[in-house]
């Protein structure tokens, strides 16, 4: 059975400031997702390249940059091959990412990530939360710190599977890009498709982000979401995928909550602890240290 369609704010950017063309910050902060026009100067091409090649062997031993964009399905530290679902995807951290990507890729990655450090301070400020906070309680994401984590997904189509399952992204914020359909959301108690909109990167708010803001009266909602099980693309007969620039807590940091007078913050627990439940419950297979190590 299809789903009917959800239709996601739109929002731009003018210099560092958000400003939405269609819905608003408060309406985006509930569904807990909100479409971004890609700005005109941030080049996805290398990004779409990664996607389409990384999980092919590399034809030579040449270490040229056309080379780097291949190979990485023998990388047993950053390649996962997910046993229940299509998804095949590289997860790498931003110190990683500067060696191993080619140098067009790690300008992207870099940008995606700074949108994605724009958007968290509009939802730091939306929510109420002193600045005086917001190191410690985001781990410094808010300042170019935490872990700046990107990943690449393939989505194969011979695999008779769902292509990735329903959860939320653990982080604060998500930068995707998405050419093709597929993506599912969970929005006011019910799943809707969510196509994508061209020329724009789809912003998810994370767990970190929705339990940080838990107890405050705006409270930033995180997006539960999937992709169902995907063939070819019918315009383009390729498979599908997608990219993601990620902001979150490192594994060895605390995860927060403001508490309701926004005077302090209350320890949630360890993150290390929060992302092994969410591998237990979420994948299901031996990669109990995704997102962790």
């Amino acid at each position: 059975m299809s789903l009917k369609a959800f239709r996601p704010c739109v929002a731009e950017l003018d210099g560092k400031i958000l400003r939405f063309k269609s819905g608003s910050l408060t309406q985006a902060i509930s569904d807990g997702c909100f479409a971004l026009a890609i700005p005109s100067d941030l080049d996805v091409a290398p990004g779409i390249r990664l996607a389409n090649e990384f999980y092919l062997d590399r034809t030579d031993s040449r270490c040229d940059e056309a080379a780097r964009y291949r190979g990485f399905r023998s990388r047993d530290d950053i390649y996962f091959d997910r046993d229940h679902y299509q998804t095949e995807h590289i997860l790498i951290d931003a110190a990683r990412r500067s060696v191993e990507f080619p140098d067009a890729a790690n300008v992207m990655c870099e940008r995606m990530s700074a949108i994605g450090r724009i958007v968290l301070r509009t939802m730091l400020c939306a929510a109420g939360i002193p600045a005086v906070l917001w190191p410690r309680s985001t781990d410094q994401c808010s300042a170019d710190g935490g872990v700046q984590w990107f990943a690449v997904s393939h989505y194969r189509p011979g695999k008779d599977a769902p292509g990735a399952p329903a959860h939320k992204d653990t982080g604060f914020v998500t930068v995707l890009y998405v050419e093709q359909s597929g993506l599912e959301a969970f929005v006011d108690n019910d799943w809707y498709d969510l196509p994508p909109v061209p020329g724009h990167f789809l912003i998810h708010f994370g767990g970190a982000l929705e339990a940080l803001t838990a107890r405050l009266p705006i409270r930033v909602g995180a997006i539960l979401h999937r992709v169902r099980q995907c063939g070819l693309n019918a315009d383009t007969g390729g498979d599908r995928f997608s990219f993601a620039a990620f902001l979150n807590p490192a594994a060895t940091s605390e995860a927060f909550q403001v508490s309701p007078d926004r005077r302090s913050l209350v320890s949630l627990g360890s993150v290390d602890a929060f992302l092994r439940d969410f591998n237990r419950a979420t994948w299901r297979d031996r990669y109990a240290d995704f997102g962790i190590a």
